[in-house]
Parts: structure tokens; C-alpha cells; sequence
């Protein structure tokens, strides 16, 4: 979690309290620019008052805008950039119609444009007064060249009432040229920023109390206008005025030097102290003060910093916190070195140690040197981090230790395996995990060595090593193991009986694995453990457990764990199907897909829904649809690559949705696929052959047929995936018929039907298809077929006949006079409405920002409106009066 001060300190414009004076000239010109320019570069080298100008005249009461201000640092990769923008913007109530977080996954997946036109978008709806402006301060401390590139692309696509505003040491990289030529860019040098002889003289004033116009002169002279020059002066001209030096201080020794000499060593000796070790805090604040200097008086130093005006800027908060001027911090921090080199290491330690943001601690640890402690840090955030989806912040902030240390440390090759789970990435987990196991054990470290062999043991059975992840597992079974190894082993077990049996092995697996993890666990290991789940969704026992980890982790879930919210609500709409339960199905599905949309359609994420979509399209007969989504499965499976399980399972839902509405052409084509796909699998070697038992019958291979769907039902239940077992058995009871033998067809029915009529889970015969079941309503069955198994087949097709009809229905009854929109979604319109900030909405009702934030987005969406303005007034006109 973010620390509120590193917020603060981050997207906050700096207060400066006193020293100030009005610079007309500069702020109207700098003013007029923010009004009617694209992009504002203040493009100077340091001290040249960058900063302030933007700060005094942003916080003037007459300029009108709407303000999000970033002070970037060299810690900024794109990642952490954006958020912290994305934080800056908040204040704004921005309606974001993709989750924020999504952001970040798309520009991980190499989608910068996509990226870039949602960010855009929303700054478009966003309702600002007059103008928007984005104040990026400091953006010579940006390594990394992924910012600019963003930011060139935001350019071209940055509303007409929005301004980008750039302060830097040196020109950004990025191409400015054709801005430049259509006069969209402003640009403030040094000779812009520098003070005139006029604003001169009126600084003497303001800090000597006097006129001199001679000795404002002299200072002109001296400093050519640089802001920090002056002020440097300024600081000795009661002392002696003629101490200052007569050169132009660009020289950074000679600035330090003059520091040293003329500022630094008269002050009070216990302030320099404070001063040298407090210089390591990216802000000072009492309580991280007192640690690191290890004063009790840390506030009334602080105050004598202000007081004093040394190179200081306040930020806005219920504490006293201020922050030192770069140059400032700078020359502090070379002085602690050369004075007293033997502490730094230490003082890097209290630094970090103090600091509440886990990413920015492991950053100060690294700066320090301090390789274990950033390792462990870094692992204690991960799971908090893949909640929230940042794995790639993950993995950018393990990049940064140097090659040496990740190559030899179990825990960030640990790390890092565990970053590939959440994308399907099984090999590298495989390969990850037990590298780092080993390492875990060289060190001691037994505990973490047996979790870390049960994730490598579940990676190994999803990459189709199936026995080689049942040893690996006894072994993990044979010693004591901590909570979270439990649940990984009884989920391996679970996979493991779900293709050796027995029947019953994985409901028995998962009631155990779900106890467990109701025992506190965590929203990430509640989604590590959930996706897939639903493909043994047809075994005894199962969906009653799944119902159970629905409520479960919804608990679990947080603000911001979008991903795992999701991946509940599909969960939850795969019970709706198969318990045949139309209405709550439809509305499921119409969640998930505005969960995926808010997402920014992750790859996981969408094939998983189209895996529903496809089999809910089949239950409604919709053939043209059923083609459509199985052509997009097909090629979201060759994207996820061979060695995916992911994509075996859904090429082979694919293929069974041709199957069950007579499309034996898309059949013949995706089988040689699924073929490739699937040679270690069992459940899909006894799917392709079930599709080749059923193309040898439309062929009018009989004989061929029958003998292998015969085969096929003796194991069909124990190997039962998918529905396989549904399909096997209703296909043989229609070979059955066609060779004669109503008795026999219905002795491979019944099992089905007796299982279905006593658990009322109709969504495994539904998924068969409405023509399979309607033809074995209509079979000539004579006496072999009891009567009230035939009213069960003639409730089946009633029932898809249901599913039918909703789906040529609105799902959302937008005639109505709320469109739609939930209870709690009415109630936070009209929060809206009345003018209400997302945060006291949030407060209002008790919900976490992100929530409100989510509700507000599925409002726009379901009322087809672009801003909150427009929202509010569509609300107004309904219901005020």
C-alpha cells in the first residue's frame, strides 16, 4: 500500500511560505500559455525558480483550472510514473471507464497507444472548470525513455482544454517539432525565468527592508537573474554582501563550495547535524526525522528550518513536512559523505526501515546497498502487489538489483516464477521454482523451500508432467509445511484425482482446500487457487464448493483486486449455468463483461469469458454466434502457445460448441490443432476422441462410432471435464438409437439423467446442444426409455428453450426509469448528482474510492454517457421534483 505521505510528497505543488515576491510579467505570460498553448516547457538549469513560478501562480485564486501536479524523481519508471499521475488526478473525480490499474497491463503487454487513448478519454470527460492542466515537475530525474514516449502519444491526443505542463532541467526526449510549427508549444529558458533588474530591486526590499538600486545592481550582475543565486546572497547580505562571488555561479563545485562557506557553516551546529542525516529522507517529517537523526527535538529544528528559509518547500498536510530543494539535498548529502562516510550505510538502513510504502522502501534499501532486506521486503509485497495486478511493477523493481544477486538469491527467482502464475506461464514457474527451492534449501530455509516445490509442483502438472507433480508433491506431503502449502498441496491433489480418480476425489479435495483457505488467506491466494476450477464442475460435490469459494472470496476481496473479482463473478455465472437459472446467468455475463472492459480485456480474462460465451450460445441455439466466438477462441488459443493448458482446454470447448450445433467443418478444422495442442492431457484425448466417434457418425461410419463411444463411456466419468461425460454419454444413446437399440441408448442415458434429476445441475446436458437433446426427446423409445426420464429430456429442452428467449431479450430493462442501474448504483448517482466527490460518496456509504470509482464507471456504461456532468443531469431529469 502507497504511504500517504509518499503521496503527498509526490503530487502535491510545493507551498511556499514566505520570500516570495509577484512576478507579473513572468505569470501573466506563463499564465496566457497555460490557457491557450498544447504543451508548456519551463526548460532551465537548476534553481532557476521552476518550481515556484508554477506553484505561485497555480495557487492563485484567479487561475481557474483544474490542477493535477506530479513531481517526478529518478525512481520513476513508466509504471510508478503512472500511478502516481493517475493519484494526481483523483482530486478531479475523473470517470474512468477502465480500471486504472488496467493501464499498467497494457502497457506491460507492449499496448502503449491503447494505454494512452483510455488515459486521454477520461481527461476528456473529466469535468474541469475552465481548463485542465498536468504540471510535471522535475522530469530531468525520468530514466526511463518509456515516460517521454507516453507522453509524446498523450500529445496527440490531449483534449482542447488540457495543457501539459513540462519543468525540467534539460529538454525532454521528445519529438516537439511539428508542435513547435503549429505554435502549440510554449517555452520558458533561463532568459525568461531569470529575474529582471526591476524584480531585482523589489527582492532587496522584500529582504533587506531598504532600497539600494546600486547594490540590486550589483546582485544583477553577480547573478544574471538566477533565482538560486540571489537567494544565496541573500542569506549573506546581512553578514557581508561583499562575500558573495563576483562570478555567475553555474559552476556546480563552486555552488556547493559557496554552500559550505557562506550558508552551511554558520549554522548552528546541531542544525547541521539534523540537516546532514535528515538528508537522506525524500521528506522530512517529525517522526522520520527523530529516527534517523535520533533527536527529540526534530520538530523545533524543523521549525527553524522553515523559519530560516533554507531551501525548503512545505507541503500541505495535517504535519509539518518539508522538502529540500535538490540542490540543497544535494550538497547535504556529498557533505555527510565526506564528514562522517561511516554512518551513511546505517542511516540508508533507518531511512528505508521508517519508510511505509513497500515499493519505495525496497528502492531506498537498494540505494543502501542492503541486498537481503530489499529481497525481503520485496517478498512480503508481492502478494499485496499481484492482487492488486502490478506484477509488472514486480518485476521492474527485481530488475533493479544488480545481475549477480537475482542470478544467486532463491527468494526473486521465487519472486519472479510467481509473477508467470497469474498469466498461465507455467515453464517459466516450473523452471523458477525449482531453482529457487534448491536455493531455499542450501540456505536453511526449509519452510520456504516446500511452498516453493508446491508451486513448482503445480506448474509441472499444468505443462502435462502429471506424475513427475504427484511426486514432487508426496515429498512436499512428507514433511510439515506452513498454511499456505497446505492449500497448494490439496490443490494439486484436487487436479491430480480429477484425472485418476477416484470420481468423487475432487469435490472430497476441494471442500478440504476451501476450509483452508477460509482460515484467512489472502485475495492472491484465494485467485491463485481459483482459475479453471469450473472445468470439474460436473464431478459430485464440486459445485456445491464452488459456491462456497464465491462467497469466500468475495470476502477476501479488496479495494483495487479487480482481477480476482472478476474471476468470482465468472465463477459465479458458471453456476448459474449449470443450475439452468437464466435470468441471474444473463446478468452474470453482462458483469463480466464490463468486469473485462474495466480491465482493458486481459488475455486470461477474455478467453475465459468467451469459454462461457460460447457454451451459453450453444444453450441458445445461436449458431452464426457460436461460429463467431469459437473463431475468436481458436485464436486467442494460438496466441497463449502450445505449452498453456489454458489454451488446450478452451481450443477443446471450442471445438465441442461446433460439435453441439452440427458445424462438422469447424469441427475437422480445429481438430489436427487441438490434436497438437493436447498429447499429455487424458481429459483431451478422450475429448478428440469423442469428436472423431462423432464425425465417423455423420460420415456413416456406424459401426466405427459405436465402438469407440462405448470405449469412450467406460472411463468418460472418471476422466469427466468439461462436461465430458455429458457429451459421451448423449452421443452414444443417438448411436444407440440409430442402430436400433433404444435399450442400449438408454442405458448409456440413464447415469446422466439420474445424476442430473438429483442434483437439478441441468447446465452439463444443456451444453450438449438444444438439437442433441431435442432428438433424444423425440426418439422412438418405446418401453426402454421410463416415463418420467422422458419428462426429464422434455425439461431440458423447455429449459434451453428459456435460455433462448432471454437471450433475444434486453438484458437491462433500459425502457425503465433507471435504466437498469442497481439500488446501490442509484444511490451513488444521486450522491453524484448532488454534487458529491467520489470520496464523500465513498464515505457516504461506507464503500472504499475504488468502489465508488467502479460503481461510477458501470453508470456511464450502462447509461451511454461520457462524463459525470452528464450523469448527474440525466438523474436530475428523472428523479428531482
Amino acid at each position: 500500500m502507497q504511504s500517504a505521505s509518499l503521496a503527498r510528497a509526490k503530487i502535491q505543488a510545493p507551498r511556499f511560505r514566505r520570500g516570495l515576491i509577484e512576478r507579473r510579467e513572468l505569470e501573466q505570460r506563463l499564465g496566457d500559455a497555460l490557457t491557450s498553448r498544447r504543451l508548456v516547457l519551463l526548460v532551465a538549469p537548476a534553481g532557476y525558480g521552476k518550481t515556484a513560478a508554477l506553484s505561485r501562480l497555480l495557487q492563485r485564486p484567479t487561475a481557474a483550472c483544474a490542477i493535477a501536479w506530479l513531481t517526478a524523481d529518478e525512481q520513476d519508471d513508466l509504471h510508478r510514473f503512472l500511478s502516481h499521475l493517475i493519484e494526481a488526478l483523483e482530486p478531479l473525480d475523473p470517470p474512468w471507464r477502465l480500471a486504472p490499474d488496467a493501464l499498467f497491463e497494457l502497457v506491460a503487454h507492449g499496448r502503449l497507444r491503447e494505454a494512452v487513448s483510455a488515459f486521454a478519454g477520461t481527461l476528456e470527460a473529466t469535468d474541469v472548470p475552465n481548463r485542465g492542466v498536468i504540471v510535471l515537475d522535475d522530469m530531468h530525474a525520468v530514466p526511463d525513455a518509456r515516460v517521454f514516449e507516453f507522453l509524446g502519444h498523450l500529445l496527440e491526443k490531449l483534449p482542447q482544454n488540457w495543457t501539459l505542463v513540462i519543468a525540467s532541467r534539460v529538454e525532454p526526449p521528445m519529438a516537439l517539432g511539428r508542435w513547435r510549427t503549429l505554435r502549440e508549444v510554449a517555452e520558458f529558458d533561463e532568459t525568461l525565468l531569470g529575474f529582471s533588474r526591476k524584480e531585482v530591486e523589489d527582492l532587496w526590499r522584500h529582504a533587506t527592508g531598504r532600497d539600494d538600486p546600486e547594490q540590486a545592481q550589483r546582485l544583477l550582475d553577480r547573478t544574471q537573474g538566477w533565482a538560486a543565486g540571489l537567494c544565496l546572497s541573500l542569506e549573506t547580505s546581512e553578514r557581508s554582501a561583499a562575500a558573495a562571488p563576483k562570478s555567475v555561479w553555474h559552476n556546480r563545485r563552486h555552488l556547493f563550495d559557496y554552500l559550505a562557506s557562506e550558508v552551511f557553516d554558520h549554522l548552528p551546529r546541531e542544525l547541521q547535524g539534523f540537516l546532514l542525516r535528515c538528508s537522506l529522507l525524500p521528506e522530512l517529517t517529525v517522526q522520520r526525522c527523530e529516527q534517523i537523526s535520533g533527536t527529540q527535538r526534530a520538530a523545533r529544528l524543523l521549525e527553524e528550518l522553515e523559519r530560516r528559509r533554507l531551501f525548503v518547500s512545505v507541503l500541505d498536510s495535517e504535519e509539518l513536512t518539508l522538502r529540500l530543494h535538490d540542490l540543497f539535498r544535494d550538497f547535504l548529502e556529498e557533505r555527510l559523505r565526506q564528514l562522517h562516510p561511516e554512518e551513511v550505510p546505517a542511516l540508508m538502513h533507518l531511512a528505508a526501515e521508517g519508510e511505509a510504502d513497500p515499493v519505495r522502501r525496497t528502492l531506498m534499501y537498494l540505494r543502501a546497498g542492503a541486498w537481503n532486506e530489499a529481497q525481503q521486503c520485496l517478498m512480503e509485497a508481492t502478494a499485496d502487489m499481484l492482487a492488486g495486478d502490478k506484477g509488472g511493477q514486480v518485476i521492474r523493481l527485481l530488475e533493479q538489483f544488480p545481475a549477480d544477486v537475482q542470478a544467486r538469491s532463491p527468494v526473486l527467482t521465487y519472486v519472479r516464477g510467481w509473477c508467470a502464475w497469474p498469466h498461465y506461464q507455467y515453464d517459466q514457474v516450473r523452471s523458477a521454482m525449482a531453482h529457487a527451492a534448491t536455493g531455499f534449501d542450501a540456505l536453511g530455509r526449509h519452510d520456504d523451500a516446500q511452498r516453493t516445490r508446491a508451486m513448482q509442483a503445480l506448474a509441472t502438472f499444468f505443462c502435462g508432467d502429471m506424475e513427475d507433480a504427484r511426486r514432487l508433491g508426496q515429498a512436499v506431503r512428507a514433511r510439515p509445511s506452513d498454511h499456505e502449502t497446505k492449500i497448494l498441496s490439496e490443490l494439486l491433489d484436487f487436479w491430480y484425482e480429477a484425472y485418476h480418480g477416484p470420481v468423487d476425489g475432487p469435490g472430497h479435495r476441494l471442500a478440504r482446500m476451501v476450509d483452508l483457505l477460509l482460515q484467512g488467506a489472502g485475495a492472491e491466494l484465494w485467485f491463485r487457487c481459483m482459475p479453471r476450477i469450473n472445468l470439474l464442475i460436473s464431478r459430485p460435490g464440486v459445485s456445491a464448493q464452488l459456491q462456497r469459494m464465491v462467497h469466500g472470496a468475495r470476502a477476501a476481496s479488496g479495494a483495487g483486486h479487480w482481477s480476482l473479482q472478476a474471476t468470482v463473478n465468472l465463477l459465479e455465472a458458471w453456476l448459474f449455468l449449470w443450475q439452468g437459472r437464466v435470468s441471474e446467468m444473463e446478468v452474470a455475463f453482462h458483469r463480466i463483461q464490463e468486469d473485462s472492459q474495466w480491465l482493458g480485456q486481459p488475455a486470461g480474462l477474455r478467453i475465459r469469458l468467451l469459454a462461457l460465451k460460447v457454451n451459453y450460445e450453444v444453450i441458445c441455439n445461436d449458431r452464426d454466434a457460436v461460429r463467431s466466438t469459437g473463431d475468436a477462441i481458436a485464436t486467442h488459443a494460438s496466441l497463449l502457445g502450445h505449452s498453456s493448458d489454458l489454451a488446450q482446454i478452451v481450443l477443446g470447448t471450442a471445438t465441442r460448441s461446433s460439435a453441439a450445433i452440427g458445424d462438422w467443418p469447424a469441427v475437422r478444422m480445429r481438430l489436427p490443432a487441438l490434436v497438437e495442442f493436447g498429447p499429455k492431457n487424458p481429459s483431451i484425448q478422450m475429448f478428440i476422441r469423442t469428436f472423431r466417434a462423432q464425425l465417423a457418425f455423420q460420415e456413416g461410419k456406424l459401426g466405427e462410432s459405436l465402438a469407440m463411444l462405448r470405449e469412450l463411456a467406460m472411463s468418460s466419468a472418471l476422466l469427466d471435464t468439461s462436461c465430458l461425460d455429458a457429451l459421451v454419454r448423449t452421443r452414444l444413446a443417438l448411436a444407440e438409437l440409430a442402430d436400433g437399440s433404444p435399450a442400449a441408448a438408454w442405458q448409456a442415458l440413464e447415469p446422466l439423467v439420474e445424476r442430473v434429476v438429483a442434483s437439478g445441475d441441468v447446465g452439463q446436458v444443456l451444453i450438449t446442444g438444444v438439437q442433441t437433446l431435442t432428438e433424444l426427446s423425440l426418439a422412438p423409445w418405446g418401453t426402454a426409455a421410463p416415463e418420467d426420464g422422458l419428462a426429464a429430456l422434455r425439461q431440458w429442452v423447455e429449459t434451453a428453450r428459456r435460455f433462448k428467449t432471454g437471450s433475444q431479450q434486453v438484458p437491462r430493462a433500459s425502457t425503465a426509469n433507471n435504466a437498469g442501474l442497481s439500488a446501490r448504483e442509484l444511490e451513488v448517482l444521486a450522491l453524484l448528482a448532488d454534487g458529491q466527490s467520489n470520496k464523500l460518496i465513498a464515505r457516504a456509504l461506507d464503500l472504499s474510492p475504488h468502489t465508488v470509482k467502479r460503481h461510477v464507471a458501470r453508470i456511464l456504461d450502462r447509461l451511454d454517457l461520457a462524463s459525470r456532468m452528464q450523469a448527474a443531469e440525466w438523474y436530475r431529469t428523472r428523479f428531482s421534483g
